[in-house]
């Protein structure tokens, strides 16, 4: 019996060793934070750092099952159009009833031509949607007045966060001071989807915050077509009933050397360094769009939740790095480090998996987090020691 009153005291010195080790060590970590990101000679690796995430592998690697071609979007690749060209597309495409047109141009100027009068009258027809680009601290980039009247937009922007060079996420709509302002795809959306349908999925609840964008595939996931096409095509059944978006899409067509109106996505096959950016535009609000009309959010683990985990992952480590220190001598650095590898692999696996499902969970901090905690118990371990000099203290290390 007294034997195992003594286990569990030191069982007891071991969990409050791991517990002090693990408060430490986050409080350090902080700290050495602060300084990395507040030290101008770090940002371009914060920056690097903050563009990459392990969840990229999953699109990069193409892990998940291959998605059927979306029929109920269609891309129309507008080249270089001259606007009477444009009007005629325009035209025709209104007359094979669609559901909703998206307009992702921005027409600055106003020639006062025939052509562009037949455009702004397209243009404010109600299942249209134009979009600008919403600048908050300055006025906004858009469409000349004479095309803009009285129509339906939505912002271009897919975040306002200027340092994510990566579009992972997007804002579904912005609270100014006046209104609430939708997203070129939240407005796309509203004009597909019917009244009950969007309140019944609560979609303006859904969006008050950003969301995770729910890739699905890139060009070649969504039917595309050309202008030139649209005006040769005879039957243009396939745009019945559909969401339609006008857009920018290289020219030729998915050229990978044209990077104009192109971004970053996971869905570049390099997950890091240097790279092209791999998606226009249009696709992107294509795919978000086609989350929003089929209600397949992404839902992400809040920040509390991430700094539990962070915790709890520390807290074990530092009880188990003090307790294999003391049981191992000189295999114990080969140990951790094989240690460290699999708990790393086992969580990228993990948050594969629950990606997978739709919820996302960023491990890099907690497997940074969790390594650093294991390294410090080293310097635990020698705080110990030296307090041990000064004064009488219980402690599980020796």
């Amino acid at each position: 019996m007294k034997k195992l009153s003594k286990k569990k005291r030191k069982n007891l010195l071991l969990v409050r060793d791991g517990f002090v080790n693990t408060v430490l060590s986050l409080f350090t970590c902080y700290l050495l934070s602060l300084l990395f990101l507040n030290t101008s000679f770090f940002n371009p690796l914060s920056k690097a750092l903050k563009d990459f995430s392990f969840l990229d592998v999953y699109y990069a690697e193409r892990l998940d099952p291959q998605e059927a071609v979306n029929t109920e979007i269609v891309l129309v690749n507008i080249e270089h159009q001259s606007r009477e060209d444009l009007a005629l597309s325009l035209q025709k495409i209104q007359q094979a009833q669609p559901k909703v047109i998206g307009f992702d141009i921005i027409l600055k100027t106003f020639g006062k031509t025939a052509s562009d009068s037949l455009l702004a009258k397209l243009l404010k027809h109600e299942n249209v949607v134009q979009t600008y680009i919403f600048q908050p601290d300055s006025s906004n980039t858009s469409s000349h007045t004479f095309f803009k009247s009285k129509a339906i937009r939505g912002f271009a922007n897919f975040n306002f966060n200027p340092d994510n060079a990566v579009i992972r996420e997007f804002n579904g709509f912005y609270e100014s001071e006046e209104e609430m302002l939708p997203a070129f795809s939240s407005a796309m959306a509203r004009q597909y989807l019917s009244e009950d349908v969007w309140n019944s999925r609560e979609l303006d609840a859904k969006l008050e915050n950003s969301r995770v964008i729910n890739y699905q595939g890139g060009l070649d996931h969504f039917i595309n077509l050309t202008a030139s096409q649209i005006m040769e095509l005879e039957d243009l059944s396939l745009l019945k009933d559909k969401a339609v978006i006008l857009g920018y899409l290289g020219s030729p067509t998915g050229n990978s050397f044209d990077i104009e109106d192109k971004h970053f996505t996971p869905l570049n096959a390099i997950t890091a360094g240097k790279s092209v950016p791999d998606m226009y535009g249009a696709v992107i609000h294509a795919n978000i769009l086609s989350m929003l009309i089929s209600d397949r959010f992404m839902y992400k683990i809040s920040n509390f939740w991430m700094i539990v985990l962070m915790f709890l992952c520390s807290f074990i480590a530092s009880v188990y790095f003090i307790w294999l220190n003391k049981r191992l001598k000189i295999s114990y650095r080969t140990v951790r480090k094989a240690v460290i590898l699999v708990f790393s692999v086992l969580l990228v696996w993990i948050a594969l998996l629950l990606f997978k499902s739709g919820i996302v969970l960023k491990i890099a901090p907690i497997i940074l987090v969790t390594v650093f905690s294991a390294g410090f118990v080293k310097y635990y371990k020698h705080l110990i020691r030296y307090i041990k000099t000064k004064r009488k203290f219980k402690s599980y290390i020796k």
